[in-house]
């Protein structure tokens, strides 16, 4: 009898381990999927950055045909950095 107890024992903390085990996958989820809505989020921000970014690039390029000297020198100097930032957010996004 003293057998079949034991047994029943060994059943009875592994159920335990694996409903605490359970639990704790449960939590792991639930903080993966706040961290998955946050990151979605991010990507949408970033997303819309670079379509702005992209307008603001068109603008310039075709202003910077109209432009002469100097001018025309800080218009792609603008342009290149608006390249490198919207560099940066797709890296971000893939990222």
């Amino acid at each position: 009898m003293s057998d079949l107890a034991a047994r029943l024992r060994a059943i009875h903390e592994r159920v335990e381990r694996l409903v605490k085990e359970r639990d704790d996958l449960r939590g792991k989820v639930t903080s993966l999927q706040t961290a998955a809505r946050e990151h979605q989020h991010e990507a949408g921000v970033l997303q819309a950055r670079i379509t702005e970014l992209e307008r603001e690039n068109e603008v310039l390029r075709t202003s910077a045909v109209t432009q002469r000297g100097d001018r025309q020198r800080e218009a792609k100097q603008q342009i290149d950095e608006l390249v490198n930032e919207i560099d940066r957010c797709l890296a971000l996004l893939n990222g």
